[in-house]
C-alpha cells in the first residue's frame, strides 16, 4: 500500500531530515523533454495532469498517491538537471553542494 510507504518515509524525517539536492542525471538524453520534466518537478498540478494523461487505473492511483505523499512529506521540490557528457549543470550542482556543506556560507578556495 502506497500510504504505508509514505508513512514510513515521513517517519524517517521525524527527528529532522538531512539536507538534500535532487539531481536529474543524463540531462542530455532527455533534452527534448527537459522543459516538461522541470515543470513537473516544480508544479504538482502539471505532474498530476501528465500522470492523468499517460496512466490509467491502478498505475494512476499509485502515482497519484505517491505524488500526494511527496507533497505532504515536503519532498516535492525542483531538481538540478546535470550531464556528465556535456558538463551542463555541474556548476549549479557544485554550488548547491557547497551551500549545504558550508551551511550557506560562501567560502573562498
Amino acid at each position: 500500500n502506497a500510504g504505508r510507504i509514505w508513512d514510513a518515509v515521513r517517519g524517517l524525517c521525524a527527528g529532522g531530515c538531512f539536507p538534500a539536492v535532487n539531481v536529474l542525471t543524463k540531462r542530455d538524453l532527455v533534452a527534448e523533454r527537459l522543459g516538461d520534466i522541470l515543470g513537473w518537478t516544480t508544479s504538482s498540478a502539471l505532474l498530476g495532469d501528465a500522470l492523468a494523461a499517460d496512466a490509467d487505473g491502478e498505475a494512476y492511483a499509485l502515482s497519484a498517491s505517491m505524488l500526494r505523499g511527496l507533497g505532504e512529506g515536503g519532498f516535492a521540490q525542483g531538481v538540478l538537471p546535470v550531464s556528465n557528457v556535456t558538463g551542463e549543470g555541474m556548476d549549479a550542482l557544485r554550488g548547491a553542494l557547497s551551500r549545504i556543506l558550508n551551511l550557506g556560507e560562501e567560502v573562498e578556495d
